[in-house]
């Protein structure tokens, strides 16, 4: 019986026809048995997946330990890392690289790793990135979030990047923070107010034209805190 008339019978007398037939493989048993192909790619599929679940897994765990391991073992896996950056097909796997090496990039080896990266033609690899160099205050950390809030293809990964810069503490980057209050994106110009606001502790909150002076120099009154605010605060002091 072909595998079309198969499917077309009542589901009784279908079981009777696969005991009869000994196919108690299902109704793709003689269409596996015409093409062997499909069985070693089902299989092939499996293994990928499972290779690649635990790679994943493998990265998390050292995640989690490379912090605490020996200088010289941070600094082989720094470079097995780096390694997979620059040959890694699957962006997971380099966003679950980044999110490793941000672990110890204090060490140059791992900062040099990740700054290329801020060309990854995936865009979660660089926005994972930009949250990486925010705890960074290497100068070549805020040099590359500057260029990525500039220049990047991604209007998401350049919010994020100009927001990262209100805790890289420099003139250098007030100053273009403040030349980002001039962009003609509402989003852009509320991100580099809230970065300066983390940056100077001033309190003009989205008063774009209240920080084009203050950073132009000007003595500008903050507001006064509300009731709310101040309560806060008193919060936070305890």
């Amino acid at each position: 019986m072909s595998l079309r008339k198969l499917w077309l019978a009542p589901s009784g007398l279908l079981i009777l026809l696969l005991l009869e037939t000994g196919c108690i493989d299902g109704p793709f048993f003689q269409l596996k048995k015409l093409n062997p192909y499909i069985q070693n790619q089902w299989q092939a599929d499996r293994e990928k997946v499972v290779v690649f679940s635990e790679r994943i897994e493998e990265l998390r765990l050292l995640r989690d330990q490379i912090a605490s391991m020996s200088e010289q073992e941070q600094l082989d896996w720094t470079n097995k890392l780096a390694g997979i950056l620059q040959s890694e097909t699957s962006p997971e796997i380099r966003r679950e690289a980044v999110l490793t090496l941000e672990k110890v990039q204090h060490r140059p080896e791992a900062l040099a790793a990740l700054i290329p990266l801020a060309k990854d033609k995936n865009e979660k690899v660089r926005m994972t990135l930009v949250a990486a160099l925010r705890r960074n205050q290497e100068e070549s950390a805020t040099n590359t979030l500057m260029a990525m809030s500039s220049s990047d293809a991604s209007n998401n990964v350049k919010l994020a990047a100009t927001r990262a810069l209100g805790s890289h503490k420099s003139d250098s980057v007030k100053q273009f923070l403040g030349s980002k209050l001039e962009d003609r994106n509402i989003a852009v110009r509320f991100q580099a107010s809230q970065a300066l606001g983390e940056l100077t502790g001033k309190r003009y909150g989205g008063d774009i034209d209240a920080w084009r002076q203050y950073v132009a120099g000007e003595n500008v009154p903050e507001p006064e805190l509300s009731l709310a605010e101040t309560l806060e605060s008193m919060f936070l002091l305890r």
